[in-house]
């Protein structure tokens, strides 16, 4: 299994889109993906990949292409053969754009042509390929880009975010949050569930986690003590935390991160 990682080069694409992934993936796999404060898009060059579905208890494909909610709780996959799949992680100040109102209810039914139109995607995909791991970067901002400049931004979202991640070395308070947003307390819970699903103390402890765990996946000199500073009160409390979003202690997370991104655990 490959993985290409780029960042977008347009400013305006960059503030929106954390970084475009390619996967190259020749045989079946099963895999679990971590919490990371991100929504995913993904568009399916060839192959499939499969989801479980609690209700059915069984997996369920995936589709061509769509759209994946943040969250955090981690989500199982398969992948049943060769697969060529290109992600691109959105950052959440995203779900500030009017394309994504109403996003919360109707993930599934989400069509990623909002975001790319389909003959971009079709033209886009077809530049990657299993000979040459090249993402066509420029492609994907210019298609992005042109998608954006037609949405205005709900600037509550967009504040939200921030301030939260401007906030994970501190204690959190919801209070404090809500004053900063100038909004009551009730008012702010009610915004944050809506676009996100998650109340505002689960959305920043995955925004810290996510932070905490990519520094301690690429820098191999760190250590779990590092996570301190990230506002966790010692190691016990990051290893609490980190089974209670991943499911695995933090020695058995990173010891399943076979790939560079730190948000993917093969089994």
């Amino acid at each position: 299994m490959t993985l290409c990682e780029e960042h977008p080069k347009d400013l305006a694409v960059s503030k929106y889109i954390d970084r475009y992934q390619l996967f190259m993936i020749q045989e079946p796999a099963f895999f679990k993906t971590i919490p990371n404060g991100k929504i995913e898009c993904y568009m399916v060059k060839s192959g499939e990949f499969k989801t479980w579905d609690v209700p059915s208890q069984s997996f369920i494909s995936g589709g061509s292409s769509g759209i994946l909610p943040a969250t955090n709780q981690p989500t199982f996959y398969h992948i049943p053969g060769k697969l060529i799949c290109l992600n691109i992680k959105l950052n959440l100040n995203i779900v500030g754009l009017s394309m994504f109102n109403g996003l919360l209810t109707n993930w599934a039914g989400f069509d990623v042509a909002n975001l790319i139109p389909l003959e971009e995607q079709q033209r886009i995909l077809a530049k990657c390929s299993e000979s040459d791991m090249t993402i066509p970067v420029s492609d994907l901002d210019a298609a992005i880009e042109l998608s954006l400049c037609r949405n205005p931004i709900n600037s509550q979202v967009e504040k939200v975010v921030a301030l939260m991640e401007d906030q994970l070395t501190s204690k959190f308070k919801v209070s404090d949050l809500a004053s900063n947003m100038a909004m009551s307390e009730k008012s702010l819970e009610r915004m944050v569930k809506k676009q996100f699903n998650l109340t505002p103390k689960e959305l920043w402890q995955v925004i810290r986690f996510q932070h905490a765990s990519h520094k301690l996946k690429n820098q191999p000199n760190s250590k779990f003590i590092d996570a301190l500073e990230f506002g966790y009160y010692d190691q016990s409390h990051f290893i609490k935390e980190c089974r209670k979003i991943t499911s695995y202690s933090p020695k058995e997370l990173f010891s399943k991160m076979k790939l560079p991104t730190n948000d993917l655990a093969f089994e």
